[in-house]
């Protein structure tokens, strides 16, 4: 026993270093795109970010910060976190899996050598979850998935634990304490975590009696229960009784803010220490409750950070949680939409009126009333029970449309089996399948897949398979791509396997099989139904079921120990035995390893980080810059608050400004920037207030903006405009505005919104009132909705636009002065070698997004008709460096780059990359023919694209004058009936 004890530590703590070792050589060096900048940026600073906050996870990154030797390594030492985390599940996931291999298969403990086949195929089950496409992506960033993971398989393994101190002493009370802290710190990562409490109650419910269908449904509802209770009773709405004592003590009594929730922390914590100590003699169940009540709640306290932060004020501090009422709008969720679950309105129902609740919100040093937004009013005849198409957006009706059919303009409710047919077409087999199989079968390319047969569709391996899902001709985005991972479905048929196999092997089998079974269901199908997730989301959310895929981990173990037992049982050889393990072994750990390494090492990729010194280096000093997505905001956040970069420039995200708190923090200095000036009183941005404004076009006059502003934000009844049903509301009499520059230009335009909202008329405040004092910048990649029709005066300067006064004096119909956009693309923008490391689909989609190529096209254009060639070749030289065509070849602006190119003197360049692009254009329209009729059909569009980028293709060829390659095209072309 001692030896057998020593061997699963030895091979446990292995597990540990082996997968340390691979995630810290593959994990990237800095900050990545999505929420990991703004992660980084809280937590070298203790700030607070995104909804409902992740207190513990930047606490513990905070802690490995300290070890960071400058302000370049936090970003390092973040991404640590995640590779420690993700290495110590491994190592719990084979300790799991042999626990409960080691119980069910007890005769196998008796010699070291029947025990190693316990210890051998458990390594595999973890080494196979180690090198898994969707965990081995988490482990190498700074995100919470990878703790978030890592406290589900810590608390997994403490059931298992407890299960056995339960078996040998009749006791194991320790462990079920150990696992409720855990849970409550896990709360301060991620919500995910909670999501094991059913699992909790099986493995207890299971402990002396035999698996049944009812033990089954009682430990959901009982497990169900007390997640209600923590996730809606607690976490969601557990601060009603802290509100009313703030309401009491600082409205009625003048006590300080935040003395009514101090009362009520003190309360809950000593209600909860009496209950411990009052009931500490008996030792019954209601002492257990207390002292897992008073546990959870002290792992829980580490939100205590966020309202401490936020009252500090920090330069990232969303929603700006530093008072009950905001704390409980924070943890609540309620900046984001709220999707219906047992009951509610589908795609269609008729709209009523917005509801209203009373709410509180700080003014001052008390608390006033007010009507705060709540949700809209459904008709009962257009609503249902367990409604899956709910959205009313046109982009997702016609996502219902092409996912189960359902009829985008009609006005009647659909049918429950459309209903159906969405959630098991699309949320089920789209949005969780696809993401399984991606791990335990293979992955055919990394784009985002929005059911397009060519784009992230899961495959096998197996042609004679794969050709029903892309045909028998593979598509350029699949051929010769790192990202494209064959496994031959072996990973997933060894979990096949093992769910046979322990279902066949008695009652303590059928135990474990509930139990894994169970853990399954609720990481993975279970939050499918819980998120009711519309069509086109914007990235793939396979990381969010992560859970699922650890659990299956473990009947991949179950399984090869079927294999493994079945073998000796055969051949009764040790050797033999060992051999058939490692055949196992090489087949799927290993063959998955070599699969997915080339598109999971980032150690060499520093795209975010380049990116965002890129975007800040294109504007000028003290300037205010305006984003609006996620990845054009928080690389800046990163560079700005950890290493102190270009502080001097204002980032002001479009889409916060609609909130009245975000509008409040842009009067405060930040860094070395000052406040930014508003002519509007806060007290007219708070919600409720001015939220939108008509604009009218009662004049072709041009009015100043500033008096516009003014206009809009005034209170006087003369500023509102009367409505048929009687109401007023804030409106522009014209939609035309002027800003005076000097005595020579004005900015003059005319606004084409009909409505603007808080963050427009926030954003015409700080125009106007800045005056243009400090220089004006909008990122690139913006949706022009927020430029509010100042397109023609926005000059390309790099990654960004600026703010002119006067417009492009040419026809041209992008603005631009070459000597400026010049220096800015060669001096200023610096994304070092593409070709140092593997750009996945986000990188090269934001390539597209900040218009890389077209600027470089432009410019080198420009400089060849003005007679700058030698100018124009170090920007050709730049574009193909930074962003080689064989890393991004469906990058827009390729082929003008190759044509441009050849025209500078790079003629052999050219050549090679004609074809090289000539080649992907041929095999993508032979892919096109050879898919069967229903195929072509959903393939059309694509099909149409690729037949338009035809035309540019004959130009290039024409330009670099090759017989060979023009006959090539012309033979494809009469191949398949089209004009060559």
């Amino acid at each position: 026993m001692a030896t057998s004890k020593k061997i699963n530590l030895l091979v446990g703590w292995t597990l540990f270093i082996l997968s340390t070792i691979l995630y810290w050589s593959t994990m990237a060096p800095n900050v990545s795109l999505w929420d990991c900048g703004e992660f980084i940026a809280c937590m070298a600073k203790m700030e607070v970010g995104h909804p409902p906050g992740a207190p513990f996870y930047l606490l513990l990154g905070r802690l490995l910060n300290l070890f960071a030797l400058d302000a370049s390594q936090i970003a390092y030492t973040a991404n640590l976190l995640s590779v420690f985390s993700s290495a110590g599940t491994v190592m719990l996931l084979y300790f799991s899996a042999e626990h409960i291999l080691r119980s069910t298969y007890q005769k196998y403990t008796e010699s070291t050598k029947s025990y190693l086949l316990i210890v051998a195929t458990s390594a595999i089950g973890a080494l196979t979850f180690a090198v898994s496409d969707t965990f081995w992506f988490s482990a190498v960033e700074a995100e919470v998935y990878a703790l978030s993971v890592f406290f589900t398989a810590l608390c997994f393994w403490l059931f298992l634990k407890w299960d056995e101190a339960k078996q040998q002493s009749d006791s194991g009370l320790k462990w079920l304490i150990l696992i409720a802290y855990l849970t409550g710190l896990s709360v301060g990562v991620h919500l995910l975590n909670l999501l094991i409490i059913p699992v909790l109650i099986l493995l207890i419910a299971l402990r002396k009696r035999s698996f049944s269908w009812t033990i089954l449904v009682k430990s959901l509802v009982i497990g169900a229960t007390i997640l209600a209770i923590l996730l809606f009773g607690l976490i969601q709405n557990g601060l009603w009784l802290a509100g009313k004592l703030e309401v009491l003590f600082v409205n009625t009594f003048n006590l300080p803010v935040n003395s009514g929730l101090l009362l009520f922390v003190i309360i809950v914590f000593g209600g909860l220490f009496y209950a411990v100590f009052k009931t500490r003699t008996k030792n019954n169940w209601q002492h257990l409750i207390a002292v897992i009540s008073l546990v959870f709640m002290i792992g829980y306290s580490s939100y205590a950070m966020i309202i401490i932060r936020a009252d500090a004020n920090t330069p990232i501090n969303l929603n700006d949680p530093s008072d009950v009422f905001s704390l409980d709008s924070f943890l609540n969720r309620e900046q984001y939409a709220q999707n219906p679950l047992i009951y509610g309105q589908y795609y269609n129902t008729q709209t009523g009126d917005l509801q209203y609740k009373d709410a509180y919100r700080r003014n001052g040093d008390q608390y006033e009333l007010y009507k705060k937004s709540d949700n809209y009013e459904y008709d009962d005849d257009g609503c249902g029970i367990f409604p899956r198409m709910h959205s009313s957006s046109q982009t997702h009706k016609y996502g219902y449309q092409q996912w189960a059919g359902a009829d985008a303009t009609s006005t009647e409710k659909p049918s429950f089996i459309t209903n159906l047919r969405f959630l098991f077409n699309y949320q089920i087999n789209h949005m969780y399948i696809r993401y399984f199989m991606w791990n335990f079968s293979g992955r055919q390319n990394d784009e985002q897949s929005h059911g397009e047969i060519h784009k992230g569709n899961w495959i096998t391996g197996f042609s004679f398979l794969d050709k029903r899902i892309e045909g028998s001709h593979k598509h350029g985005l699949a051929d010769n791509n790192p990202s494209r991972n064959t496994y031959f479905l072996l990973p997933f048929l060894l979990g096949l396997i093992g769910i046979l196999f322990i279902l066949k092997s008695g009652n303590t089998g059928k135990k474990y099989l509930a139990v894994i079974g169970l853990l399954f269901l609720m990481t993975g199908p279970i939050i499918i139904l819980y998120l009711n997730q519309t069509p086109f989301e914007p990235r793939e959310r396979d990381y969010a079921f992560v859970g699922s895929f650890y659990t299956y981990a473990i009947f991949i173990a179950i399984g090869a120990f079927g294999i493994a037992e079945y073998i000796y049982r055969k051949s009764q050889s040790y050797i033999t035995t060992g051999l058939g393990i490692g055949l196992i072994t090489v087949a799927v750990p290993l063959l998955m390893l070599s699969q997915n390494y080339d598109d999971h090492n980032r150690s060499q990729r520093e795209f975010a980080l380049n990116q965002a010194r890129s975007y800040l280096n294109s504007c000028d000093p003290n300037a205010i810059l305006f984003t609006y997505g996620d990845n054009d905001t928080y690389p800046l956040w990163y560079v700005q608050e950890v290493e102190g970069y270009r502080t001097d420039v204002r980032v002001v995200n479009y889409g916060l400004m609609g909130a009245d708190w975000c509008i409040k923090q842009l009067e405060k200095a930040v860094n070395k920037t000052s406040g930014l000036t508003l002519s509007i009183e806060q007290e007219r941005y708070k919600i409720g207030n001015l939220d939108y404004a008509l604009l009218l076009e009662q004049s072709k006059e041009y009015a100043p903006l500033n008096s516009v502003v003014r206009f809009i934000g005034d209170t006087k009844e003369s500023s509102k405009l009367p409505l048929q049903n009687g109401m007023k509301v804030d409106f522009s009499p014209v939609n035309r505005f002027l800003l005076p520059f000097d005595e020579q230009d004005t900015l003059k335009w005319q606004c084409t919104k009909r409505v603007l909202y808080k963050n427009d008329i926030a954003l015409l405040d700080i125009i106007a009132n800045n005056n243009w004092q400090r220089p004006i910048y909008f990122t690139i990649g913006a949706d022009p909705e927020i430029f509010l029709g100042l397109q023609k005066h926005l000059r390309y300067d790099g990654f960004v636009y600026k703010l002119m006064p006067y417009s492009q004096s040419t026809e041209m119909p992008i603005f631009f002065e070459t000597d400026i956009l010049l220096d800015t693309y060669l001096n200023k923008i610096d994304l070092g070698d593409g070709s140092n490391s593997y750009y996945d689909h986000y990188c090269r989609r934001t390539f597209d997004v900040i218009k890389y190529r077209q600027i470089g096209n432009l410019l080198a254009a420009e400089l060849l008709e003005t007679g700058r060639a030698e100018e124009a070749k170090k920007v050709i030289e730049k574009s193909l460096r930074e962003l080689p065509i064989d890393v991004a070849p469906d990058v827009s602006g390729n082929l003008p780059l190759v044509h441009l190119a050849y025209t500078c003197g790079f003629e052999e360049d050219a050549k090679h990359l004609a074809n090289f692009l000539l080649q992907r254009h041929l095999n993508n329209l032979l892919w096109y023919a050879s898919l069967d009729r229903k195929s072509q059909q959903a393939a059309a569009s694509t099909f149409q694209r690729e037949v338009e980028k035809g035309h540019l293709v004959k130009m290039v060829l024409d330009t670099i004058n090759n017989p060979a390659m023009s006959d090539q095209l012309k033979i494809v072309y009469e191949q398949l009936g089209l004009e060559a």
